[in-house]
């Protein structure tokens, strides 16, 4: 039997084919795509400098900063302040958390670290004594306007973009690829 004398049967042979290709293919390849944005996450896009320009390491710097923006807090506004515990709190265990846990604690610091700001500099302290604090606010803030420029974020809002039309969708939950967080990007 010749497939020219079963049309049913080529149709339905050739919709298995494109059917296989879109969904097989295209899950592997949107999971590649995938990975390829969490490389420059991690990595970033300039692999060959000695130094880290990415948003993980950008995100590192700012929990850096912020830890010692909570102990100077500590030393000036007292060991029980509320604001730096917490700041010190959402930095604990951060380089094990998944990028949705980074970015919801980022938000919480950022907003921990304003908040410390001002009780510091409405208290009566001579400015010499707040200098460690100021410049590792000011190093947290300018960690800020890395990872807002960071590529990493328009690389996952394209890839989500991708993900919301057909065949895309179904085959990324046919192959289990979840949407990147993107920084507010």
């Amino acid at each position: 039997m010749r497939f020219s004398e079963n049309r049913r049967l080529a149709g339905a042979v050739l919709a298995v084919c494109v059917l296989g290709s879109i969904f097989g293919m295209g899950g592997a390849a949107i999971a590649r795509d995938r990975n390829r944005a969490l490389d420059v996450f991690q990595n970033g896009t300039e692999k060959q400098q000695t130094q880290r320009f990415c948003m993980d390491a950008y995100l590192d710097r700012s929990v850096e900063c912020a830890q010692v923006m909570a102990y100077e807090a500590q030393l000036l506004l007292g060991d029980d302040n509320a604001d730096a515990a917490k700041l010190l709190e959402l930095t604990d265990g951060f380089e094990d958390a998944d990028i949705a846990e980074k970015y919801a604690r980022y938000q919480q610091m950022q907003t921990c670290s304003d908040l410390l700001y001002n009780a510091i500099y409405g208290s009566q302290h001579a400015n010499a004594k707040r200098a460690n604090f100021k410049q590792a606010y000011d190093d947290f803030w300018g960690s800020d306007k890395l990872i807002r420029k960071d590529p990493y974020r328009s690389m996952a809002a394209s890839f989500n973009d991708e993900m919301k039309g057909f065949p895309a969708s179904a085959a990324a939950k046919l192959w289990g690829v979840e949407e990147l967080e993107t920084f507010g990007g």
